[in-house]
């Protein structure tokens, strides 16, 4: 009995774990509009708690508040990390009172925030105006860094070509295998 008891706890504490962000933080978002239709009409959904992320395009920090421009990227619906794609449906800014050093919330890393909608910041990307989604967090969950290390090449060579020596085969020549003295 208590293995089985043992047996259900487990997998649900493992796929509780996974998500960085609480239940009671999910069920708040759930049935939160898509970033489309809030970049179309933030000030529709304004106090609205969302949860989005992306990758850091840059990091201000003002006298009493720090902003941070994401680039949007669909999250994994599993973990809510950002998925490593090309795919956004644009930019968004977070606000927070807290002070967020630059260098580690640095350009092109990995974040996820829950928040409540405050509404539209003009700005410009580039020579472009761009009216930012401004999402005022409650929770901000910076995803560490993943590297990518690619496996040894093992270059064409000793491996490769006919094989000489023992190793599979019918064998040629005289004695095992094949040949004129196979049979004695």
């Amino acid at each position: 009995m208590k293995y089985l008891k043992f047996l259900i706890f487990f997998p649900l504490v493992f796929l509780i774990s996974c998500s960085p962000f609480s239940s009671t933080v999910k069920k708040e978002t759930r049935g939160q509009p898509s970033f489309s239709q809030l970049l179309r009409n933030p000030q529709a959904y304004k106090g609205r708690v969302v949860m989005f992320g992306g990758t850091i395009a840059q990091t201000k920090n003002m006298k009493n508040l720090t902003l941070i421009e994401v680039i949007q990227k669909p999250l994994d619906s599993s973990s809510d990390r950002p998925l490593d794609t090309d795919r956004s449906g644009g930019r968004f800014l977070v606000a927070t009172s807290k002070f967020l050093d630059p260098s580690i919330y640095s350009k092109d890393r990995a974040i996820t925030v829950v928040g409540k909608v405050r509404g539209v910041q003009p700005g410009v990307i580039g020579k472009r105006s761009y009216n930012y989604p401004v999402i005022e967090a409650t929770q901000i969950h910076l995803w560490s860094e993943s590297y990518y290390y690619p496996g040894y090449y093992y270059p064409p060579g000793y491996f490769w070509g006919p094989g000489w020596g023992w190793g599979w085969g019918p064998g040629w020549g005289w004695g095992w295998g094949w040949g004129p003295g196979w049979w004695w």
